[in-house]
């Protein structure tokens, strides 16, 4: 078709009238071919939407894989992943909860709230606490398995890997758990028994070697006597008598009592509040009560109570002091007063000294319920070693108060233990090897197999402080130079530390600009003064010289 002919056509076309069917036919082509395009439209935005969730569903393993393997934290060089760190976190919180569990009211804590918003101090909070104890933890770590490499030592972990699983396993079943949520639950979010393995395996290894160390460097006799010579309060014990004097103090007012404002009385305040004593009737009810305490003086040893093998951190501080000064003698007596309890100690010293009672290593199975009988009757039926019934202990002890291996715990002390127990294990006649079943009051059963003998208390005691002290000095001193990075800003008690140590540099230039301006002026002063000496001087001399003339 030529040029003219399709604008001949074209002309034609526009020219041409619309009928209602052209019209109707031309809006059904419009409508198909917006629909045509909305379609269109609406696939692409499909597929852009279907490409975004993929995506982000895609993403999820993408970011726990990089929070997992990512550089969380950085100590002496090394990177620490935000699973060993959480691992640890959660090790050193946890240790601490189980150890002051009864106290934390106490320390203001909540432990099932958010400890990020909880103050441990005026600084920090508990989350910044327990985050810079688990990085002086991870410290001490790092450091021991350093010494332990260089050192060459080598420890099969294999053994204590497998019994951490089970035990991880045996705790999860007992908590209604699965083993993957158990472990998210108490050593974090991202925690999985694989990727803990060989944290777990590295604290195994740095543990044996920390107790190899300890071995070596187990205090001698001599250490342990200079320590108790050094700190025999802590140690020794006394024996004395004692009568307490109460004050009675009135439970309504009398002539000593202060003014009441009658417009400020009401009924209520009368009937729902104990009375308190004025500081007149408090002083008053003390007055008589030393009377009574001063009468009870030579009757304390008839009728005051002994008491025996008290040790001085046991003892009220009122009393402690005079108990333990090294002067006291048998037969000595006093009458202290308690101001915070409104009362009296009448006291008559008897005796100090070092109590050498050996303590004694004991196997013991607990059931709770159960029938200890029937289990003694299993060992004596068995072999009937201390190994075999070593075994039985590991099979019947249920784990919640008895946890030790094999039930052994050496070093008991007659004091430390149970009074059913101890009555048996310190028999006089008891002999290694001997077994028994005693049952405490609230029917819980105990099987006990008698090792032997060990040192007195005072002395376990002093060798367990003694090396505690010294393996203190020895971490601090393989730590000495590691030094935690945290690029990332992980950890805030750091940022804390570092504004504390701002301000405490600006305070001490202030102080020292301060003192510099001081000493300033005052030699300004001193400039003045020498000037105005030099001027009063020669005025006076001048004025000496016109009176000669």
């Amino acid at each position: 078709m030529s040029k003219k002919e399709k604008e001949t056509e074209q002309s034609q076309i526009v020219g041409k009238k619309m009928t209602k069917y052209d019209l109707k036919m031309q809006k059904r082509e419009e409508e198909k071919k917006k629909e045509a395009k909305e379609k269109k439209i609406g696939t692409i935005v499909s597929v852009v939407v279907l490409v975004a969730l993929v995506c982000l569903v895609a993403s999820f393993p993408i970011r726990t894989y990089m929070t997992v393997h990512e550089d969380y934290v950085a100590i002496n060089g090394e990177a620490i992943s935000r699973v060993e760190f959480d691992y640890n976190y959660n090790v050193v919180k946890n240790n601490y909860m189980n150890q002051y569990g009864s106290y934390l009211s106490y320390f203001g804590l909540n432990a099932s709230a958010d400890l990020s918003t909880q103050m441990y101090s005026d600084t920090l909070t508990w989350k910044d606490y327990f985050e810079q104890q688990t990085v002086d933890s991870i410290i001490r770590v790092k450091a021991l398995k350093a010494q332990a490499d260089a050192a060459g030592f080598t420890y099969d972990t294999d053994a204590e890997y497998k019994n951490f699983v089970q035990d991880v396993k045996d705790a999860a079943e007992k908590a209604g758990s699965s083993v993957k949520s158990y472990i998210q639950q108490v050593y974090g979010t991202y925690a999985t028994m694989g990727r803990i393995e060989n944290i777990v395996k590295e604290s195994i290894y740095v543990n044996a070697y920390y107790d190899k160390v300890s071995e070596e460097k187990a205090p001698s006799d001599e250490e342990v006597q200079a320590y108790y010579n050094d700190n025999k309060n802590e140690f020794d014990s006394v024996d004395y008598y004692q009568t307490v004097i109460k004050a009675e103090l009135p439970t309504e007012p009398t002539d000593l009592a202060d003014p009441v404002d009658d417009t400020e009385a009401t009924d209520e305040n009368t009937e729902d509040t104990v009375y308190k004593p004025s500081d007149a009737e408090v002083a008053k009810a003390m007055e008589d009560a030393k009377v009574l305490a001063d009468d009870a003086v030579d009757a304390v040893t008839k009728d005051g109570e002994l008491k025996e093998g008290a040790k001085y951190n046991g003892t009220s501080n009122v009393i402690r002091d005079w108990l333990y000064d090294e002067s006291r003698a048998e037969g000595d007596t006093t009458v202290l007063e308690d101001t915070n309890s409104n009362q009296y100690y009448v006291l008559s010293f008897v005796k100090r000294y070092l109590d050498e009672t050996p303590s004694a290593d004991v196997h013991i199975i607990a059931q709770q319920n159960g029938d200890g009988q029937a289990i003694l009757d299993e060992w004596k039926n068995g072999e009937a070693t201390e190994e075999s019934f070593a075994a039985l202990a590991d099979q019947y002890n249920d784990g919640t108060s008895f946890t030790a291996a094999g039930g052994l715990y050496e070093g008991v002390s007659a004091s430390g233990t149970l009074e059913v127990m101890a009555d048996w294990l310190f028999d006089e006649g008891r002999n290694a090897g001997d077994t028994t079943v005693v049952s405490d009051d609230e029917g819980n059963t105990y099987v006990m197999y008698y090792v032997g003998q060990n040192d007195p208390e005072w002395k376990i005691n002093a060798k367990s402080e003694v090396l505690a002290n010294t393996m203190e000095t020895y971490l601090s001193d393989i730590s000495e130079g590691f030094k935690v990075e945290d690029p990332k800003k992980h950890l805030n008690y750091l940022l804390v530390e570092a504004a504390t140590e701002s301000t405490e540099a600006t305070d001490s230039t202030e102080d020292t600009t301060a003192t510099d301006s001081t000493t300033a002026t005052e030699e300004v002063s001193t400039e003045n003064t020498e000037d105005t000496t030099e001027d009063t001087t020669a005025t006076e001399d001048s004025a000496a010289t016109e009176e000669t003339n």
